[in-house]
């Protein structure tokens, strides 16, 4: 399975912040980026019909110093990348099993490339905000409501006051309680979904930390976080059931959830016996009638 290179996923999660020449050179690199392997800046320059200068403020823009640097870490990480979509599958008449091993090889590689996103330092500040919270408020909307739902089933076997709620109103006004021993999960893919951004303004107003779950680093409401949690889906804007990106978010939560877990692991362990407990008995009682 080939993953994609770090650098590739900088440029992807940057990409919606671009604009004019600098869109058309990162179309460039995400499209051949053997060819920055192989050429000095001044043949990218012509290729991409614009100056030496403006590619080396490119390779700034997305982080790093310089052309030179951006071409090694292309041909430190770099492995060709030859996946197709299950969009393009659509098109053609592949085989069953040909579309199955795509899909299979689509969703693991972002799996695999949420993974080597997620930070340690990150992922410790993060677990230590929700361990210590007198609430967790978990905020998503359609596909990213459904991880939001999931969160808050496992953190609520865990023990912990987990609070969600998929009707947005609702959500405001429960959201409108919190204070600064709180602190807010939001979930959303694109990091503009207006709602969700909306709750993480009113919590940096009161004072209550917040850590998201998505896509784009320079999203609204990751300007709106103290945590940052990346996911490395390359969905397009008509998506299928947002299906790659749901299941980078639920690695990202359920990463969580087991450092949760090892983080008080006398607690955890009998809070999820209790749990088991209650719903087994529940059963029982059902069967009798």
């Amino acid at each position: 399975m080939n993953l994609t290179p770090k650098c590739l996923l900088q440029i992807k999660q940057q990409y919606p912040d671009l604009s004019g020449k600098y869109k058309d050179i990162a179309d460039y690199i995400l499209a051949s980026p053997e060819k920055i392997i192989r050429n000095k800046v001044k043949q990218i320059a012509i290729d991409c019909n614009c100056d030496d200068s403006l590619i080396i403020r490119f390779c700034q823009k997305i982080g790093y110093s310089g052309f030179s640097e951006l071409k090694m870490s292309i041909a430190a990480e770099f492995m060709p990348v030859d996946i197709k979509g299950i969009e393009e599958e659509k098109h053609s008449e592949g085989s069953f099993g040909k579309v199955l091993n795509n899909f299979l090889n689509s969703n693991s590689k972002v799996m695999h490339d949420t993974a080597s996103l997620l930070n340690e330092t990150d992922v410790k500040r993060a677990v230590e905000q929700l361990s210590k919270a007198s609430k967790i408020f978990l905020v998503g909307s359609g596909a990213s409501g459904l991880v939001a739902s999931d969160a808050q089933v496992k953190l609520l076997r865990l023990g912990y006051n987990a609070v969600y709620n998929h009707d947005t109103e609702l959500s405001r006004m429960l959201c409108g309680l919190m204070s600064s021993e709180d602190v807010i999960l939001a979930i959303s893919f694109s990091g503009e979904t207006s709602s969700i951004c909306e709750i993480a303004s009113m919590a940096k107003e009161r004072g209550t930390p917040v850590i998201s779950i998505s896509n784009f680093p320079n999203s609204r409401l990751c300007t709106l976080s103290d945590i940052k949690l990346l996911t490395a889906s390359d969905e397009t804007v008509f998506r299928l059931g947002a299906m790659s990106s749901r299941m980078a978010q639920f690695l990202i939560i359920d990463f969580l959830i087991i450092y949760m877990a090892l983080h008080n692991m006398d607690k955890s362990e009998e809070n999820v016996l209790r749990t088991h407990r209650m719903i087994d008995k529940s059963k029982k009682a059902s069967e009798k009638f």
